[in-house]
């Protein structure tokens, strides 16, 4: 698995974030067909993981969980959705 860095094809929409609201840090990557989005502000970080057209393996979670922080599932409070999962972590 890779992690690709395809920030810069949503500049505008991650700067109008930016903007507005408390985030520090936005960055999007892909994982093949899932997009991953990386959120930081000064108290928490939080990451979302999402497929139009399958669900997210615990595969998939772990490892961008040890990709993008050096955390592991259990220091990760996770909920999961249909074909999302939100993962917030206290900095």
């Amino acid at each position: 698995m890779h992690l690709i860095d395809v920030s810069v094809s949503y500049s505008k929409k991650i700067r109008q974030e930016l903007e507005h609201s408390a985030n520090h840090f936005i960055k999007v990557y892909t994982l093949g067909n899932t997009r991953v989005v990386y959120k930081k502000n000064i108290l928490t970080s939080e990451i979302i993981i999402s497929n139009n057209v399958r669900g997210i393996t615990e595969e998939e979670i772990e490892f961008v969980l040890e990709k993008l922080t050096d955390s592991k599932i259990s220091d990760a409070t996770i909920t999961t959705g249909n074909r999302i999962v939100d993962i917030s972590l206290k900095n």
